[in-house]
């Protein structure tokens, strides 16, 4: 199908979906499109067209996609505040500018850091970026239960788009009890970063942000990683009393945007799902010796695995190079091998065991290892 746009609206696209420009021009989250640019919205996403002159799209819609236009633009004016403190902070010589945001499940953190990546990209000197993912159950870059991050200096319509250049597999999809992995992990990202110098870091984390369990372990977050700000993305209040412990100029609040979508639980796990596939595609079964691994934890060898239940694992090359995961299907208690089903080709040297268990078609099943 075919739409106008006038120019200061907006149409809001809900995947799975493909979008084309036919004429005119647009931008989604303050990245220009080119003529006949194609633009893929998942299931269970959505994405802002803004028409900065009369626009026309071409659209192919899946099952249950929707489409909706709204006059103006959907970007909160408050999404600019970080940009002054941004100049002041390299005015003052800070050579590297780190940037924490915070939020509630589907505040719309990553529409927001996307905006935040595009407009510091397209800025007027030309620079780096590096995004360092550390929501483990809504995973942009990378697989879901991964820590991951990406390099850049070019705009992107979703942080999906980054290339994963290094993981942290914490094998859990929330941190609620593996708070202390998961700060170990984004501190070891975020030193690798920083030994490649980019002009900025942006860190995104989950949404687990109510309550004294989660104030400790953002509070933690901040005390590790040492942010030069701190941006809260504010809907319903969620993320008040974390701010409340913060302060000075680089710590600020924003609105969500309010064509933010919320999703389901079962959406939210239907898009952990494709991160699996993403990273298992093309995948094949390999047989490994328990002896050529270092396996962790020690002790994380099942006795018995089910092919149906398999465990979703990491694999790593020498050091902490992040090979990919696979699934962990079955082990041969003789020869005392296992067999993973991985798209990774390069031989790994360490595996360790997470505790989401994946059937055959990679959906999650109930339970834990």
């Amino acid at each position: 199908m075919q739409r106008t746009v006038p120019t200061n609206n907006t149409l809001l696209v809900d995947g799975p979906a493909r979008v084309v420009v036919a004429s005119g021009k647009a931008e989604v989250f303050g990245k220009p499109l080119t003529p006949t640019q194609r633009v893929i919205i998942r299931e269970g996403k959505r994405k802002p067209f803004y028409a900065t002159e009369p626009l026309t799209l071409n659209l192919l819609l899946g099952a249950g996609a929707t489409v909706t236009e709204t006059e103006g633009s959907t970007i909160p004016q408050s999404w600019n505040k970080p940009f002054p403190v941004i100049e002041d902070l390299q005015n003052r010589q800070v050579k590297t500018v780190t940037i924490m945001v915070l939020g509630a499940s589907d505040a719309g953190k990553s529409s927001f850091l996307t905006y935040l990546l595009n407009r510091l990209l397209l800025g007027k000197n030309a620079c780096s970026v590096a995004v360092l993912d550390g929501d483990l159950g809504q995973s942009d870059i990378g697989p879901s239960a991964t820590i991951g991050y990406s390099i850049t200096s070019k705009p992107v319509t979703e942080l999906s788009n980054l290339k994963l250049e290094n993981g942290y597999f914490v094998g859990v999809t929330s941190p609620v009890n593996a708070g202390a992995k998961a700060v170990e992990g984004l501190t070891a990202m975020l030193t690798e970063i920083n030994l490649r110098q980019p002009d900025y870091i942006l860190i995104n984390t989950d949404g687990f942000v109510i309550g004294e369990a989660a104030l400790r372990y953002k509070l933690t977050l901040i005390k590790e990683l040492k942010p030069n700000m701190v941006i809260g993305i504010e809907g319903k209040g969620e993320v008040a009393e974390i701010m409340s412990y913060l302060g000075g100029a680089g710590v600020m609040t924003v609105e969500s945007a309010g064509t933010a979508s919320e999703r389901s639980p079962e959406k939210r796990k239907a898009l952990r799902e494709q991160t699996y596939t993403r990273y298992l595609r093309h995948s094949k079964l390999h047989c490994i010796p328990v002896s050529q691994l270092v396996v962790e934890p020690r002790n994380g060898v099942p006795k018995t695995q089910s092919p149906d239940r398999g465990i979703l694992v990491g694999l790593y090359h020498y050091g902490t190079k992040f090979l990919g995961v696979g699934v962990l299907r079955e082990i041969n208690i003789e020869r005392y091998t296992l067999k993973i089903e991985t798209a990774v080709s390069k031989k790994p040297v360490r595996l360790v065991f997470g505790k989401v268990l994946l059937d055959r078609k990679l959906r999650e099943v109930q339970g834990q290892t």
